[in-house]
């Protein structure tokens, strides 16, 4: 059969398609992304650490994208960036026009915690991850605890948030499966718990993200303040190539492929996912994207000078580590869930005893304010939930709170959070 000239004239242009690497598909998406805006969401909260990775990948991504679009940053937090992981897969548009950063450990929700989840992490399009997690354990320097063999053989109290918060988790763990000490006492901001560490009310901190403690407290690591018990990971963070790596200690095959679940989400670290069901081609350039990026100078600089780690895994990677974590027997997930209850062997609730003073609103900050105590300038977070918020006599909320107020504050302590803020 002879083919017309059309149809041989489309047939050659297809086969150079092919060979050149699709320039047609190219130009379709650069078509598209052209005079378009992309919004990249940040899961959690404004002002962290999350937040401030994806405020610099948006300031840098879009001239890698084909069409340069313009790109913002927004933010839709809530259940540790469950509400935007759940918003992605079930609500957002499937133009490529919008993903968004969660939570390392959110991925795997569905199969570890399904609570509130309405999503299946394997079916997002993973765009890419700008860091890998590793968690640390640690002690002040003044503590006799200065390694797992000391925590083996001796109590240590060590401070944490809540019950699910990892540094919570980690110390449950290794009491489980090393025979360690470690005592957990719940109820602290990590700013009080790092207060309280140098005060001697607990020890340590065991579960606490060694890229944070690199941005928060490098002079504690330049003046040799802490002791480094163990790293929370398969392999060793270069950094830190002589503290003890956690898998290393357990000799149980289901305590190894436990740490493997709780290691893999740890590498996902800051990961970024785009909605199922955006066209492949789309996905495709926004992987690249993503990967220009991570080697792009200016955006290295701008990570650097927010003290940002970038120890980027491809959307690719992701995507083949979260199938591959999806497809562990049901019963280790529910075991890597049980270590995120409080456990009475373990855990003690913090007793707090509150302050109250009379004071003036000096300086507002993310989630909460600064003001005077004495002759100190102390901290306070604000809580939606916990913390009762009025402006003369009637209920507030703490964004309605401004710089020279005048109010009666109730508090856990410098950097703790406000039980009240009763304001003129």
């Amino acid at each position: 059969m002879k083919l017309s000239g059309t149809v041989r004239a489309g047939a050659g242009a297809l086969a150079l398609a092919v060979a050149f690497g699709q320039p047609a598909a190219a130009d379709e998406v650069a078509d598209f992304y052209k005079d378009k805006t992309l919004v990249i969401f940040n899961g959690l909260s404004a002002g962290g650490a999350y937040w401030t990775y994806a405020r610099t990948l948006a300031v840098n991504i879009g001239r890698h994208i084909p069409g340069n679009p313009t790109v913002i940053m927004k933010t839709r937090s809530g259940g540790v960036s469950r509400v935007l992981a759940n918003w992605l897969y079930n609500v957002a548009p499937k133009d490529g026009l919008v993903f968004g950063g969660i939570h390392e450990r959110m991925g795997l929700e569905p199969e570890v915690y399904p609570k509130g989840t309405k999503f299946d992490g394997r079916k997002f399009n993973w765009i890419g991850s700008i860091a890998k997690q590793k968690s640390v354990c640690f002690t002040w320097h003044a503590s006799k605890i200065k390694t797992i063999k000391d925590a083996i053989t001796n109590k240590v109290l060590v401070g944490s948030s809540g019950s699910s918060a990892t540094a919570s988790v980690m110390p449950r763990l290794l009491n489980t499966m090393v025979g360690t000490k470690f005592e957990i006492v719940r109820g602290y901001e990590m700013g009080e718990a790092f207060l309280s560490m140098e005060r001697g009310e607990v020890e340590g901190i065991c579960g606490y993200g060694w890229a944070s403690l690199k941005t928060q407290k490098p002079d504690w690591i330049r003046d040799k303040k802490l002791n480094f018990i163990v790293q929370f990971s398969k392999t060793a963070h270069p950094d830190i190539p002589d503290v003890p790596v956690m898998i290393d200690q357990v000799t149980s095959e289901d305590d190894r492929k436990t740490l493997e679940i709780l290691f893999g989400t740890q590498d996902m670290g800051r990961p970024y996912a785009a909605p199922p069901g955006v066209p492949q081609a789309r996905v495709a350039a926004l992987r690249r994207a993503f990967d220009a990026t991570m080697k792009d100078p200016k955006f290295l600089a701008d990570a650097k000078k927010s003290l940002l780690e970038v120890d980027p895994i491809s959307g690719k990677e992701i995507q083949e580590l979260i199938t591959k974590l999806y497809d562990y027997p049901k019963e280790l997930d529910q075991r890597v869930a049980s270590f995120r209850k409080p456990n009475k062997a373990f855990d003690k609730k913090r007793k707090i005893n509150w302050v109250s003073v009379d004071t003036e609103i000096g300086e507002l900050v993310r989630n909460g304010f600064k003001f005077k105590a004495g002759n100190e300038t102390h901290k306070v977070r604000v809580h939606n939930k916990n913390t009762a918020v009025t402006i003369t006599g009637k209920k507030a909320k703490g964004k309605q709170l401004k710089v020279g107020m005048k109010c009666a504050v109730t508090y856990s302590g410098n950097q703790g959070i406000a039980k009240s803020v009763a304001c003129e």
